[in-house]
């Protein structure tokens, strides 16, 4: 593929504006202890989904998924959550962006049609918990709220 130099500027413009920086730390990994099993299930996140999610607490977490060449295993996970109604999160996501975090709504904005929604059923008592534990060993790019011991380690640089 070769572009001339205008077109190489633009593509470049265009590259930068989908960058995310992650952080993989398989410290961060050996460190997840949650003794809770947690069974996950995953949706597809557009407007016109019609989907049977609970209507019960749990975490959730949103994943990008290219869909190339059907590779079942490439997933981005860019956010995780907690809620006290998993089908009204979905559908808040579906309709009205404006309630959500401006990370949220460019994240939605800019991978339409690739975002998947997946959850997990947890008791309203151990939402936090698991939302800290997934939170210090995935590090999820869209999430700004962190729990105490990696705010200390991001203030540090």
């Amino acid at each position: 593929m070769s572009f001339d130099p205008v077109d190489l500027v633009e593509v470049q413009d265009e590259l930068k504006t989908h960058e995310v920086t992650f952080v993989l730390w398989p410290n961060a990994w050996a460190k997840y202890r949650l003794r809770r099993k947690l069974s996950w299930s995953r949706r597809k996140l557009t407007k016109t989904s019609k989907t049977h999610i609970p209507q019960a607490a749990g975490i959730y977490t949103l994943l990008i998924q290219p869909g190339i060449a059907k590779h079942p295993s490439c997933s981005y996970l860019m956010y995780v959550g907690k809620t006290e109604d998993l089908r009204k999160r979905f559908y808040d996501y579906c309709t009205t962006e404006k309630r959500v975090r401006p990370k949220i709504v460019r994240l939605l904005h800019k991978w339409p049609g690739y975002i998947r929604f997946c959850y997990t059923r947890v008791p309203p008592r151990y939402l936090s918990k698991v939302e800290d534990a997934l939170i210090e060993a995935f590090f999820p790019p869209a999430n700004s709220d962190y729990p105490a011991t990696i705010r200390a380690a991001k203030k540090a640089f």
